[in-house]
């Protein structure tokens, strides 16, 4: 990894070099330059995007790190842009596989937490994942990983937002954005898919005009299906989006959009580690095998609607209200923990859980964003609310995390879930509503040309009401009520040293619940705490180079966050506190046009995670964890992509991911080794609306660990795989 990270060095030395030299807006510009949106135009069309594989997106205007409409250059805050061109060059099938190779990102689809994200040394709950700009307030289970055949673009903030979406996102935001109707395109799309264990995808889209009204009309459905590459994991899920864009007048639009998504999934929950553990070793005999019970459930079923109002009140003032409504149910039905015995010759099977969850949120947010000098000076603010409701049930079953049996690991049937005597049905036990109102502003001040003032403020009214079906206990009350009212803000400074290169530095906050989500908490583990709260202190540089046929960011920050709790793993009803934890890093972010035929996108994140203050209980004794590396952490992260136009209608590209080691627990004793992988492929364009692709994905078929649970046990991703898409444009 080390050489690597020369070549980066050099890479960056090589790029800085010439940065101050750039021409002015009046000099020679690269033809591939992007074209300037204005704050009047937000909604961005495929026509204002770079071309795939080549210079950084960072004049291309944001919604996720800033609602006033501004680039990621303008914006004092690391931001990373995945638009659709560029993920479905790079094969990606879901919305997960767009992320993951966003700068330090890592992932995972563990069933139990199947949209979980690590960035900046923080994982899961801490990182929050948005719906076109809406949290759902359950982010590592909402945002597991769906077809995104129904997305336009992924959208990356580094770092705390509580100050644009509320209490979450000390380490980061995802931002997943539909398709919506847009005035810009006209015409239909398929694509058929098959791969390796009869991978399959099949999806048909359209956008246009409807006749010669002010009416656009779009319409995507997609079908994605796999028998798995691990036994019994079959997959079958299907995405529906439908909008309608309407021009009421010539200052007001409409746009309404549903989206229906559906998945049946059979779960592998990982593979145990043999014993000693600390030797972070599987038998390659269990590779592929899976424990689970034999008809095992990872179902969901979502609805989303949304009804988007644009009124232009001048040239310099705009309101937009967006209504929403978010329906979602889900159902598990696994046998979740497997564990060696003491010689590694049994495997004893614990965990048997069902569980359902019916969630409902509704939520209405307003804005006005206006434009005007202050003091004489050029200045562009919002200002909004946001009020939402959200209405979560849980149904578990009640023998979660008893023994279930002991099997032959090689020779053996699991049966049925419920041929588990102490299996139960899910019952209802917990329903908690949570009622937030929120008032927030921003502002970007023009304090002399080039420096600019960027900052944000927000302010929370949370409102948590949580009823316990089951017998009320002393620590699990019939019920009980919290209210918390965090302010976060950010502020931050940008200084255009040329048109083309600048720096920037910010400070922001956070607000979180102490451990998990407040739509699933309980009592004991808010009871004794208040919001733990976080704070970032970030800067950076964002440039073009070599004649603008490049462009790339450097980013450095420290990150912590106080008042964490966990829960007492010898008294699981109950939380303890954990003190702090911090992570400080470096990352680096480029595309660059290296001739006619050749591109280049790369990306390296370097991050130092640690507990600050960690006592953990182990067997009723209180043992330090001070200084140790969260879970799943990895301190380096790398990705490249080079592509190839050796023919004008074929293209060959090379991907690489480098993961550097981890930790499956919070001791650092079990270990997770670092991976590299290779993915390639060869595109054809075979007539001017008809594109074949051929991929292989894992070339050098290397074995590699996805994600570690301190069960403990092993997610292991894929082996080499293959597959042949046709993509129609007509």
């Amino acid at each position: 990894m080390y050489k690597t990270y020369a070549i980066w060095i050099g890479v960056v030395l090589f790029v800085c070099k010439d940065v101050i030299a750039q021409p002015d807006a009046t000099g020679q510009e690269y033809s591939g330059d992007i074209p300037k949106v204005t704050m009047k135009e937000i909604t961005v069309s495929s026509e204002a995007l770079a071309i795939p594989n080549e210079r950084l997106l960072l004049d291309t205007p944001t919604t996720t790190g800033s609602r006033l409409g501004l680039t990621p250059r303008e914006t004092p805050a690391s931001i990373n842009i995945i638009d659709r061109a560029t993920f479905e060059l790079r094969g990606a099938q879901t919305t997960q596989q767009i992320l993951e190779r966003s700068p330090g990102v890592t992932v995972s689809d563990q069933p139990g937490a199947a949209g979980t994200v690590c960035m900046r040394g923080f994982c899961g709950a801490q990182i929050t994942q948005l719906f076109n700009g809406i949290t759902v307030q359950y982010d590592a289970v909402a945002a597991r990983p769906i077809d995104n055949w129904i997305t336009e673009r992924v959208e990356v903030l580094g770092g705390p937002s509580s100050f644009l979406y509320g209490q979450g996102a000390v380490g980061g935001s995802v931002n997943y954005i539909s398709r919506t109707a847009n005035r810009d395109q006209q015409g239909h799309e398929s694509l058929v898919l098959l791969g390796s264990w009869l991978n399959r995808r099949a999806a048909y889209g359209y956008n246009g005009r409807i006749g010669d009204t002010n009416n656009w009309l779009q319409i995507h459905a997609g079908y994605k299906g796999s028998n798995g590459y691990i036994d019994k994991t079959r997959h079958n899920s299907g995405v529906f989006s439908f909008s309608l864009l309407s021009d009421l007048t010539s200052r007001i639009s409409n746009t309404v959009a549903v989206e229906y998504q559906i998945e049946a999934r059979e779960g592998y929950w990982g593979t145990p580690i043999l014993n000693p553990v600390t030797a972070g070793k599987y038998d390659p005999e269990t590779r592929f095998r899976n424990y689970n019970a034999e008809n095992s459930v990872f179902d969901q079923q979502v609805i989303w609607v949304r009804d988007i109002v644009d009124f232009r009140l001048s040239e310099a003032t705009q309101v937009r209200n967006t209504f929403y409504w978010y329906d979602a149910y889900r159902k598990y039905r696994n046998v979740e923990v497997y564990r060696w015995n003491g010689d590694n010759t049994l495997i004893n099977r614990s965990a048997s859980f069902a569980v359902d969850h019916k969630q409902n949120l509704i939520g209405n947010r307003l804005e006005l964003s206006h434009q005007q000098n202050l003091f004489g000076l050029p200045a562009r603010w919002l200002a909004g609310t946001d009020i939402a409701f959200n209405d979560q049930t849980r149904f578990p079953s009640t023998e979660s995390g008893l023994a279930v049996d002991t099997i032959d690991p090689y020779n053996f049937t699991v049966g049925d879930y419920f041929d588990n005597p102490r299996a139960s049905g899910p019952i209802k036990d917990r329903r908690n509503k949570l009622f937030t109102v929120a008032g927030y502003a921003e502002n970007r001040l023009t304090l002399f040309p080039g420096f600019n003032l960027v900052s944000g403020i927000r302010i929370d009214s949370i409102q948590l009401d949580s009823r316990y079906f089951s017998p009320a206990t002393a620590t699990e009350p019939a019920a009980f009520s919290r209210n918390w009212t965090p302010v976060t803000w950010r502020a931050g400074f940008v200084y255009d040293v040329t048109d083309s290169f600048n720096f920037y530095t910010q400070y922001s906050t956070a607000a979180s619940p102490p451990a998990g989500v407040l739509t699933t908490t309980n009592l004991n583990s808010i009871r004794d705490f208040g919001l733990s709260t976080g704070r970032q202190i970030e800067g950076g540089m964002k440039f073009d180079f070599w004649g603008k046929r490049g462009t790339a960011t450097i980013a450095g920050y420290y990150l912590q966050r106080k008042h964490l709790s966990t829960r007492d793993p010898d008294n699981p009803i109950n939380a303890i506190p954990i003190g702090a934890q911090s992570s400080r890093g470096v990352e680096v972010n480029l595309g660059v046009r290296l001739s006619p035929q050749w591109s280049f996108q790369g990306n390296m994140a370097f991050v130092d995670a640690r507990y600050d203050d960690f006592n953990e209980l182990v067997s009723g004794v209180s043992v330090s964890r001070k200084g140790n590396r969260p879970e799943n952490v990895a301190k380096w992260v790398a990705n490249t992509w080079l592509t190839w136009d050796f023919h004008p209608d074929f293209q060959w590209m090379l991907a690489t991911r480098y993961v550097g080691d981890r930790y499956a627990n919070a001791a650092n004793t079990v270990p997770v080794k670092s991976h590299v992988r290779l993915d390639t492929q060869l595109a054809w364009q075979a007539h001017r609306n008809a594109r074949i692709i051929g991929r292989i994905m894992n070339l050098t078929d290397t074995d590699y660990i996805e994600w570690a649970t301190s069960a403990p046990m092993y997610l292991i991703g894929a082996p080499r795989s293959y597959e042949v898409a046709v993509k129609l444009d007509f």
